[in-house]
């Protein structure tokens, strides 16, 4: 029989930290709501795996892998078996070396530390459990990609989303609740981050809401939501940063639909833990043309400068020394939990891989979550199609310091997770 044991853990800053995801150039000055890390453990026999949730923006491999390492030292549970899921909140402080931020030093022990310690802390608390499966839906979010003839995000009505609401729940042997894992594709910028106001956004309150109703801790796991944003609306009919109150009925509508969901369950026994991981490398495509390279190298602008500027001196200065990188190496992970398969995404893939992927390995027993956001964080993934059409999703490497598009990650993307769940890597 399968056991599971939870910890939490707060990694909330004091106010000061500049907040990563909408451009900031001014300091954070107040906590809205804390950021967290859950942690939940599972066991059969000899085998353990765990998974961690995070409230920021991402974490690279490196980050990553130093919380494995501490894992598998205090512990014992393999690095293999240990994924880290961010919610990819934009009202964090910096956690990745890209638009023109580097990560605080003493926030980033703080999140390997803290993370660490409540995986430790779930695998002490471990119990046998049962687990039940359901899904239902959430309606705040919709497709960001521009209509044809143009090249800024919009409300596309017509454009691919997925608002299922996805949950796994863990019950304890008494039948009590003990853990609720949720899946959702929605970008978690409800509130921009240029308001300075340090927040979970809506996974955080969906995720209190839950404890709040079924008295357990859960856990929110990122959806394929590249392309996918909270339909909040300005008075001119795009795009806005929310009210507290919207940001407040996105968490709550998300919230209440796992605890309705959850409340119609019968947990099962069931059998089965398992994961594994294998590197991958993306491709990059073609430079930008060097005239385009040198005339931002040169914008003088405050803008240009931030996030255009010293990118593009970087990338001549490659293409000059012959140095320019030919693929991006990364990593993706399979983990199986009984009823459950998840496989990894490492950064922002947009909704259509998720979708292939599912479709790809329709075939398998197991219930499939495509999780991005997790383990690592190399930018946009998207499909050849998006780029021939273009738009933010597709040009949006240089925001996190690659030298090129990627080229056909689609195609690797999903290649890796075939062989993934079918065990051959």
């Amino acid at each position: 029989m399968i056991q599971s044991g939870v910890a939490t853990g707060d990694i909330t800053p004091e106010p000061g930290l500049m907040l990563q995801g909408h451009w900031n150039t001014n300091p954070s000055h107040t906590v809205l709501y804390p950021l967290e890390v859950r942690a939940i453990v599972f066991a059969e026999g000899d085998t353990q795996i765990a998974i961690a949730t995070l409230d920021v923006i991402g974490v690279t491999k490196a980050t990553t892998d130093q919380i494995r390492a501490q894992v598998a030292k205090t512990c014992g549970i393999p690095e293999d078996g240990v994924m880290i899921v961010c919610s990819h909140t934009h009202c964090a402080p910096a956690t990745l070396p890209c638009m023109s931020m580097t990560p605080d030093p003493k926030f980033m022990d703080r999140l390997v530390n803290t993370t660490a310690a409540c995986i430790a802390e779930a695998a002490r608390t471990l119990q046998p459990a049962t687990f039940g499966l359901g899904c239902g839906s959430a309606h705040f979010n919709i497709n960001r990609r521009p209509l044809p003839g143009s090249s800024s995000m919009t409300l596309n009505y017509g454009g691919i989303v997925d608002r299922r609401v996805r949950v796994l729940q863990v019950t304890k042997e008494d039948g009590a609740p003990l853990a609720a894992l949720f899946h959702y594709s929605c970008h978690p910028t409800t509130l921009s981050g240029s308001h300075g106001l340090i927040s979970s956004d809506f996974p955080g309150i969906a995720r209190n809401r839950i404890e709040r109703v079924l008295n357990c801790k859960a856990l929110f796991l990122s959806g394929c939501f590249g392309n996918i944003r909270p339909a909040i609306l300005s008075e001119t009919g795009g795009f806005a940063s929310a009210t507290k109150e919207q940001l407040d009925a996105c968490g709550y509508e998300l919230g209440d639909e796992v605890c309705r969901v959850a409340a119609g369950m019968r947990p099962k026994s069931a059998k089965g833990i398992r994961a594994r991981r294998t590197d991958l490398a993306i491709p990059h495509g073609d430079l930008m043309p060097e005239d385009v390279l040198k005339e931002m190298a040169t914008d003088e602008s405050q803008r240009g400068q931030l996030l255009a500027g010293s990118w593009a001196k970087q990338v001549l200065e490659m293409a000059a020394s012959g140095t320019v990188p030919s693929e991006k190496p990364t990593e993706m992970q399979m983990m199986q939990i009984g009823p459950l398969m998840l496989i990894t995404i490492p950064g922002e893939p947009v909704q259509e891989i998720g979708h292939a992927i599912e479709k790809n390995l329709r075939h398998l027993s197991a219930d499939l979550w495509p999780v991005g956001y997790a383990n690592d964080e190399v930018g946009y993934l998207c499909t050849a199609r998006q780029y021939e059409e273009g738009g933010y999703e597709p040009n949006a490497f240089p925001y996190y310091g690659e030298p090129a598009p990627f080229q056909g990650e689609e195609a690797v993307i999903l290649e890796t997770a075939d062989a993934l769940a079918r065990g051959v890597r």
